[in-house]
């Protein structure tokens, strides 16, 4: 027993002497995770002032209000929202002026290029948040910023430096406290941590809206998953935490982490996945072929579909949109252009809009799946290039489309 013990000891000590010898840093704590400071609304006369985050917004707009420091009983704007740990957490908001709150501070550690990190937080909305707006010279008059939002996690090098989105969280509808989980895993080194409030995306006209934020963890660094897929899970609440109903097809929480299963559930897992796989080999794009490509030619992205009068793509759009993605990830000479078109009913401008911004959607899903921008440009042509006839119905669909075009191969 006691040379057991002696060998686990000297186990531990090298393992010590190993992370720190290579620099592997296992956990990063976030100063202040809870969020805990004097509440107050923000207001432009005032600095920012919340322990370990910086209000970094200014950089990017200017004339804005900072966030705010809530705590649900001095009802801020109408906020009435507990905390979810201590006594405080922090209200960020987006604006229909395309301007959005966002909060920075500096690690501890960096976060290393090529490693897996796991991270939570728990966030939720208020159903209402009434502010004026700086545009709006009746300063009586009150909107609501009660839209979902979303949370965007970024890794810089600067305090206000946006490097690199590391993770994107789904819309938060809820009202009460969810903890998510973010798993990311870094491009290059990043020394700062950024909390962005942003839009859904893809969005067509900014809005107001906003998002709560209390009790992040420390960064943990994990083994990185065979696949390249990192997910954002809701963990289900805590016994302390009000429970809502969380839906099952929309929690991917109740699935567990790979590292948990044992080898034969792993096994099992490996073949229903490889199965899955099988079924959505069939491709949708057959032109999108890369022997057969030539500079100039336009194919129409079919099974993209968009939601009505709106740039937002429906789910059942993401296999086509990850199809392009793997062609452009393996064909890292070709550059192409999105191009938007609308049928000829609504008149120029709304059509103008409204293709330009469909086209924006798909170039920015692939942009954020890692496509450099430089290799993808985007237009809106709204209905000066029809290809069928707007006097049907069928001929409108042909005419609502959203095209790629191969512009070099090199």
């Amino acid at each position: 027993m006691q040379r057991q013990m002696k060998n686990h000891i000297l186990f531990l000590t090298f393992l010590v002497y190993f992370n720190q010898a290579f620099g592997q840093v296992m956990e990063i704590p976030v100063i202040n995770p809870s969020f805990e400071g004097i509440p107050a609304a923000g207001q432009k006369e005032t600095l920012f002032s919340l322990k370990g985050w910086y209000d970094i917004a200014p950089y990017y707009f200017k004339r804005e209000t900072p966030p705010d420091v809530q705590n649900g009983a001095n009802e801020f704007f109408e906020v009435k929202t507990l905390p979810q740990q201590g006594s405080s957490y922090l209200g960020m908001v987006v604006r229909q002026n395309e301007t959005w709150e966002m909060v920075s501070q500096k690690l501890s550690s960096p976060l290393e290029r090529n490693a897996c990190y796991e991270f939570s937080i728990h966030l939720a909305r208020s159903e209402a948040y009434f502010s004026g707006l700086r545009e709006v010279i009746d300063t009586t008059k009150k909107f609501n910023f009660n839209k979902p939002v979303v949370l965007r996690i970024w890794g810089g090098n600067g305090l206000s430096d946006k490097k690199e989105l590391l993770a994107e969280s789904p819309v938060v509808e809820h009202a009460s406290w969810k903890n998510y989980r973010f798993t990311f895993k870094p491009k290059q080194k990043l020394d700062y941590l950024i909390l962005e409030a942003f839009y859904k995306t893809p969005v067509l006209l900014p809005y107001n809206g906003n998002i709560l934020l209390d009790n992040a963890s420390s960064i943990i660094r994990v083994n990185c998953p065979k696949t390249a897929d990192f997910a954002v899970n809701i963990l289900p609440p805590v016994v302390s935490t009000p429970a809502e109903t969380i839906k099952q097809s929309a929690n991917p929480a109740k699935t567990p982490r790979r590292s948990d299963l044992k080898p034969d559930q792993k096994k099992r897992t490996d073949v229903a996945q490889d199965n899955a796989a099988k079924k959505q080999t069939k491709k949708i794009l057959t032109e999108l072929d890369s022997k057969t490509l030539k500079e100039g030619q336009v194919i129409r992205i079919e099974k993209l579909f968009f939601e009505a009068d709106s740039c937002n793509f429906t789910p059942s759009s993401l296999h086509v949109l990850n199809e392009i993605y793997q062609f452009l990830h393996t064909n890292p000479k070709i550059t192409i252009e999105i191009g938007g078109h609308t049928n000829g009913v609504p008149d120029k401008t709304y059509c103008d809009e409204l293709s330009l911004q469909r086209a924006k959607s798909v170039a920015e899903y692939l942009y954020q799946k890692g496509i450099p921008k430089n290799r993808i440009v985007y237009k809106g042509y709204g209905k000066d290039k029809p290809i069928a006839t707007n006097k049907t119905k069928e001929g409108r669909d042909k005419n609502q489309r959203v095209e790629i075009k191969i512009l070099r191969i090199k």
